[in-house]
């Protein structure tokens, strides 16, 4: 039987999964693919440290250029993240000859176009199905089971630790700070969880699914990315009273103008697809023109899942080079160029969940009213609570009907700069899905 070796840099969480299941699943694997798949050779700064999975010493080696410059190896595993060593890694490999997979979902999303081209231009696959949604089959779904598809939106829970911290906020009434400590100790947050709860790796994601539906790289400091810290029990409560629940959303959408880009926080209709998404889960929501909406719904990270995606790759990748067959895994960026506009978010549309902090007296209502007003904004519904005999400081909450989002902004400036409100007002999207 046909041996097809693969050489893995990087043996950490995910790295040891991946031994894992290739030698585990080793027999049903080699019956589904023809061949064997075998992990030859491993590269890890610490050979010795404590792992999960046993793996042999004797294929260990701490020189990653020893397994990429290693003739015998015809698939190289990138699990070592971040954009730099990793990135001087993988275009080595690519020049190489070698075909690569990753998780790396950050490399690709700084990085993408300049990786693309050069595995196309040396005639190398990049397989890359564990960056976004861990074990979730996105990648795959988006380049072959959409294929047909002109994809018109994209909504997306793509990270796990905001979503377990926002789900425990709403669930148990609980502060951000008290649950994300919780996180870290139960391992769903790093020590430095600022990737995470800052939207970052969200936003890695969803510019790798644009490339995939759109067909264009967008630098990633192009897009607006917004994070969870300033989210309140306060604004959990006033979001299930109206009847939504708020999600950390990833979004990509198409308008008449261009395409719409970024990451926040936002109000999700409750007892929906998304809203019911609990927990460390991810969900991705994506609509195409001739296949209408769908949802992709699992586990986005972990030891396992991730491992189980990245393993797919490998064999999807070993079963092309047996076979002879022409790479389909580079995304085709045919629209690269000035096609595609990325909309400002200044120039977006939205409906508005508004919350101001305001003295309980006559005519204050009124006279927030009319500052929206002023400004084009529609108010939808109020909510006051908290009355006070004698005055004192109650929430206002109101919901606005769709409005440019700029214009939202200039009406926040002045309401803030006439101190209507006691302390910085709030506002949060409201998603339309």
């Amino acid at each position: 039987m046909k041996v097809i070796n693969a050489g893995l840099l990087g043996a950490g969480t995910v790295g040891s999964g991946v031994y894992k299941v290739a030698t585990e699943n080793a027999e049903i694997i080699s019956k589904r693919l023809g061949a064997e798949l075998r992990i030859k050779r491993v590269a890890d700064i610490d050979p010795n440290r404590k792992r999960a999975v046993k793996i042999p010493k004797s294929i260990f080696t701490k020189d990653s250029m020893e397994v990429i410059k290693d003739d015998s190896i015809d698939i190289i595993i990138e699990l070592i993240g971040g954009t730099t060593v990793a990135r001087d890694y993988m275009m080595e490999a690519i020049k190489s000859g070698k075909h690569v997979v990753t998780a790396n979902k950050a490399l690709l999303a700084h990085y993408g176009k300049e990786i693309f081209l050069a595995a196309a231009e040396n005639s190398v696959e990049i397989g890359f199905e564990a960056s976004v949604g861990g074990g979730i089959p996105v990648i795959r779904a988006i380049r072959e089971g959409y294929v047909a598809n002109r994809i018109e939106s994209i909504h997306g829970i793509m990270n796990g630790t905001t979503n377990y911290i926002l789900s425990k906020m709403t669930e148990e009434g609980r502060s951000f700070a008290d649950v994300l400590e919780q996180a870290q100790k139960e391992g769903y947050a790093e020590a430095d969880p600022s990737f995470d709860i800052d939207g970052i790796d969200a936003a890695h994601k969803i510019s790798i699914l644009v490339m995939l539906s759109w067909g264009k790289f967008f630098e990633f400091e192009s897009i607006p990315v917004e994070g969870i810290r300033h989210i309140t029990p306060v604004d959990i409560s006033f979001a299930e009273e109206l009847g939504y629940t708020i999600k950390l959303l990833s979004i990509a959408k198409s308008h008449e103008n261009g395409l719409e880009i970024s990451v926040h926080p936002a109000l999700v209709e409750s007892h929906t697809p998304l809203a019911e998404v609990s927990g460390a889960f991810n969900a991705i929501h994506i609509e195409g023109d001739a296949v209408g909406p769908t949802m992709l719904y699992g586990m986005g990270a972990g030891m396992m899942p991730t491992a189980s995606a990245v393993v797919s790759d490998v064999v999807e990748i070993a079963g092309n080079i047996i076979h002879g067959s022409p790479s389909t895994s580079i995304p085709k960026l045919y629209n690269d160029g000035d096609s595609i506009k990325l909309i400002p978010p200044s120039e977006l549309i939205s409906r508005f969940y508004l919350r101001f902090q305001v003295e309980d007296r006559p005519g204050v209502l009124g006279h927030l009213a009319g500052l929206l007003g002023k400004h084009g904004l529609g108010i939808e519904s109020v909510i006051q609570k908290g009355r006070h005999i004698g005055g004192g400081e109650v929430p206002v909450v109101i919901m606005t009907h769709e409005i440019e989002e700029r214009s939202l902004h200039d009406a926040l400036r002045e309401i803030n700069e006439e101190e209507i409100s006691n302390g910085n007002s709030v506002f949060l999207r409201i998603a339309e899905i």
